[in-house]
C-alpha cells in the first residue's frame, strides 16, 4: 500500500535553488565542470541526427510475414 500526504506533495513541489557545482565538485574533477551547467541540462537532445535513419528488418517465421502491431 502506498500513501502520500498533501505536505509530502508540497515539499516536492518547492522550487529548489540552484547549487553552484564549484562548491560541491572535488577539484580533481574541475575539468568536467561544464557538465554540470544547469541551463545546458534543460535542453533536450535531438531525436536523431540529420541523415540518420534506423530500420529493423523483421524475419519471416515459417514463411509467414511477421505481424507488426
Amino acid at each position: 500500500m502506498f500513501s502520500i500526504s498533501i505536505a509530502d506533495i508540497k515539499k516536492v513541489l518547492i522550487v529548489q535553488k540552484e547549487t553552484d557545482p564549484r562548491t560541491k565538485l572535488p577539484e580533481h574533477y574541475s575539468e568536467f565542470l561544464s557538465t554540470f551547467n544547469y541551463s545546458e541540462t534543460e535542453k533536450l537532445l535531438p531525436l536523431h541526427s540529420p541523415g540518420t535513419n534506423y530500420t529493423i528488418e523483421l524475419e519471416k517465421v515459417n514463411r509467414k510475414e511477421p505481424i507488426v502491431p
